[in-house]
């Protein structure tokens, strides 16, 4: 595993730095160029096969069904924390090593209808196919917040399960047909790097070849559970024990109680509500949102100073000054507010996704969406509009249009050369003479016919599902969207398979429906799925196609493995996710003067860690581009039109570190990457507790460690980025269904490190009279202090 940090940096190196600097010649005859590829390659690929080694074995289909279920199930729980994890398919590959080879040593070695249960001792294909299918598996159905939006955050109840399952099948599957027909320029050229694949394959490299360093005798399996097994245990203090960890808020701690500039100090240091400034993080689940030890340090070092520019500098300026209109008067209503339903206990909104009216108070995206049709409801709109959103959720806006472009001139000015060159290449089927390439023609492809039945097979579902399931995309929006991922496949998937970085479409096909289809948001959000994951699922199916193109996995048993965890996944997903939002069932609560029934998770007091943010987020954008439309909310007039100009930002700032590396080639301006900076992974209700903490653990590991403990990091260090994700996901999917889910387990009583308002930023008397409130035998009628609280209007 240490084999792939050294990879990365190695490539890194061969394919931005040593371009940079001119060491690469671009201009250079086709068979030289690729030499510069093969280099690269042959750090981590075999050029040697065996056609005889088994490969879709009982053993993959046991232990590929295994971990895709268990990582499809766990991960989608997840998606309802606050700050959503994901758990690595890594940890697939390291805990299936052992048990495939136990498989070999202890399955009968018979045939059953023409199957062999153990074919022999346990190989590397076996083990590249088991991580394509944990790999799959393991990012839960982007449509999964397009159902959930539809069918229980608008109550479209009529949305019927086997509407939602084909709906879930056929996006995750619509990719499919585009990889297949995409692959002869995606996959078979040698120019097709795909780096991402060789640090995986060198993950696998690692367990197969294992090193003997008698100095640190410990195999990366005994360590793995060492400290998996640590972590779990550890992971029940912020979990549950004492959650005042998950966030170190210390501005709160120095703010003074009352005044303006407490108040001030409240909202730029609060991690659950403002900005977080300062506040670290003792949460492994927080901690990894940053992948903080197997991202490498110098891209780690961009994302952090960006997230500090956006959010300690950029939203407090912009939010003091009403730099969008209203900033500083959202979240000010008292029926919001701590002596209020307790939605901004604070007293001020910022870090939220909510929606607020002209008078800068609360309104849910349901209230302006007719809930017969979900059409945009133009008289409750008209009495509301313009409809205000925070400070931090704006910016996010503007960061997506920054990142859009910046990434396209990025790579455009950076790999522009290797692009067009690496293109050329493969139009004149160069990959005939790559010796990778002709391995795999020892193996049956899988026919072209097969991948069009199946694009044909999506496309008229997709149609039938939209048009007559609930989802409200007319046939020729389905055809759109093909068309848009259709168009966009090749030059996308190239600059990918060259840089590493994908350019997604999400904002910009919500863009796109958006002007054409505006006021209808269950349209915007099918529209928003089918396109975005037609490109990106095929993406990563490509990515994986070449991963078997590198270690020769005969065509035919990737297709069926991809095919199968897909599809399976949704299923998983999509009943997990229902379970789980109606176990919880409704509840009754009165937000600004009206009392409604919602359901349990959109509660103003969600359980701890579990307020489905990513759901409220896809939903008021949804609003946004949908019901609203981005003519309204973005065009000339609007608060937002401003935050257009992140297009020009984009196209402009990625020149700046490319020209003065030009200057300065023994520099670092080629390790300045714009949209990275630029990139702001937090949706807004995320807890902003982890700008400081990665950045000091990826240092010390990637620094310190590294520099003065090679050995010891070379061996260990990715092992113990899996075993700190796994030991967590664990403890926290524990903690969940016993504490949590169940109705009926014992509450952790409520003590100093397990405070109603867990960071100490809100005002006292939320804490004090919540904690009255919880007495059952307590009157509020006589307590004049708190007797108005959780009803104020």
């Amino acid at each position: 595993m240490g084999d792939t940090a050294d990879l990365e940096l190695a490539v890194e190196r061969k394919i931005e730095h040593e371009k940079g600097a001119g060491n690469i010649d671009v201009e250079a005859g086709d068979g030289e160029y690729l030499d510069e590829i093969y280099d690269i390659v042959d750090a981590v690929v075999s050029r040697t096969d065996d056609p005889t080694l088994p490969a879709l074995t009982v053993r993959v289909w046991i232990l590929g069904v295994f971990f895709g279920f268990f990582l499809a199930l766990v991960n989608t729980l997840f998606t309802f924390r606050t700050n959503s994890i994901t758990l690595n398919p890594f940890i697939a590959v390291l805990l299936a090593y052992p048990l495939g080879i136990a498989m070999g040593n202890v399955f009968p070695k018979v045939t059953i209808l023409g199957v062999p249960l153990n074919p022999g001792k346990f190989n590397f294909k076996e083990h590249a196919l088991i991580y394509v299918f944990a790999s799959t598996c393991s990012g839960p159905a982007y449509a999964l917040y397009n159902i959930i939006g539809q069918r229980y955050q608008l109550y479209q109840e009529d949305l019927s399960v086997a509407a939602c399952v084909f709906f879930g099948i056929v996006t995750q599957c619509f990719g499919y047909g585009l990889a297949g027909l995409c692959r002869r320029y995606l996959v078979r050229p040698a120019a097709m790097l795909w780096p991402s694949n060789l640090s995986t394959i060198a993950l696998l490299n690692s367990l197969h070849k294992e090193d003997v360093d008698p100095a640190l005798p410990l195999s990366r399996f005994s360590y793995f559970w060492i400290v998996t097994a640590a972590v779990f245990v550890y992971e029940w203090v912020p979990g549950l024990i004492a959650p005042l960890v998950t966030a170190v808020s210390l501005v709160c701690y120095a703010a003074p109680k009352s005044g303006d500039r407490g108040q001030m100090m409240r909202m730029l240091g609060s991690a659950y509500n403002g900005m977080g400034m300062l506040s670290f993080s003792f949460d492994w689940s927080l901690i990894s949102y940053l992948v903080p030890i197997t991202t490498p340090l110098w891209a780690l070092v961009n994302q952090v100073l960006g997230l500090w520019l956006f959010l300690w500098v950029l939203t407090p300026i912009l939010w003091v000054n009403n730099a969008f209109g209203i900033d500083f008067s959202l979240g000010t209503a008292p029926g919001d507010g701590p002596n209020g339903s307790g939605l901004f206990p604070l007293g001020q909104a910022l870090n939220t996704a909510a929606l607020f009216t002209k008078d800068g108070e609360y309104i849910s995206a349901r209230s302006f969406v007719n809930k017969a049709d979900l059409s945009l409801n133009e008289e409750v709109y008209e009495a509301s509009r313009p409809i205000y959103i925070t400070t931090y959720f704006a910016l996010l806006y503007m960061s997506s249009f920054i990142v859009f472009a910046s990434c396209l001139v990025h790579v455009g000015l950076w790999y522009g050369k290797d692009i067009w060159h690496r293109f050329r290449s493969s139009m004149r089927d160069l990959d005939t003479a790559d010796v990778h390439a002709k391995m795999m023609d020892v193996y049956p492809e899988v026919p072209d016919l097969w991948y069009m039945i199946l694009l044909a097979a999506n496309v008229v579902t997709a149609i039938g599902v939209c048009q007559w399931g609930g989802f409200q995309l007319p046939w020729w929006g389905v055809l759109l969207g093909f068309l848009l991922a259709l168009v966009s496949m090749i030059p996308i998937g190239t600059i990918q398979a060259i840089s590493g970085q994908q350019i997604g479409l999400n904002v910009m096909s919500e863009f796109l429906i958006g002007l054409i289809l505006p006021g209808r948001i269950a349209a915007v959000m099918a529209f928003k799925t089918f396109s975005y994951m037609a490109m990106s699922q095929g993406l990563l199916l490509v990515a994986d196609l070449k991963l078997g193109h590198y270690i020769k996995i005969p065509p035919r048993a990737m297709f069926a493995v991809q095919l199968f965890a897909t599809i399976m996944a949704v299923i998983v997903n999509i009943f997990t996710s229902f379970f789980i939002y109606e176990h919880f069932g409704k509840v009754t609560v009165t937000t600004g003067g009206v009392t409604s029934t919602i359901w349990a998770l959109q509660a103003p007091e969600p359980p701890t860690g579990w307020s489905a943010n990513g759901y409220n987020v896809f939903l008021n954008a949804g609003a946004i581009w949908g019901a609203i439309g981005p003519a309204r909310f973005f065009g000339p007039g609007s608060p937002y039109s401003a935050t257009l100009w992140g297009f020009l930002i984009g196209a402009v700032l990625p020149a700046v570190p490319w020209v003065l590396h030009r200057f300065f080639p023994n520099g670092y301006w080629h390790l300045v990457n714009v949209p990275v900076i630029m990139t702001v992974p937090l949706d807004p209700g995320s807890i902003l507790s982890i700008m400081i903490t990665p950045l000091a653990v990826g240092i010390a590991v990637n620094y310190f460690v590294k520099k003065y403990h090679h050995a010891w990091w070379k061996k260990y260090a990715y092992v113990t980025s899996a075993a700190l994700d796994c030991g967590t996901a664990i403890a926290l999917t524990v903690v969940f269904f016993v504490f949590v889910f169940n109705d009926n387990s014992p509450k952790m009583p409520r003590y100093a490190l397990n405070r109603y308002d867990p960071e100490l930023c809100a005002p006292d008397y939320y804490q004090t009279c919540n904690e009255r409130y919880d007495d059952p035998n307590y009157d509020p009628a006589t307590d004049p202090e708190c007797m108005y609280f959780g009803t104020a209007s």
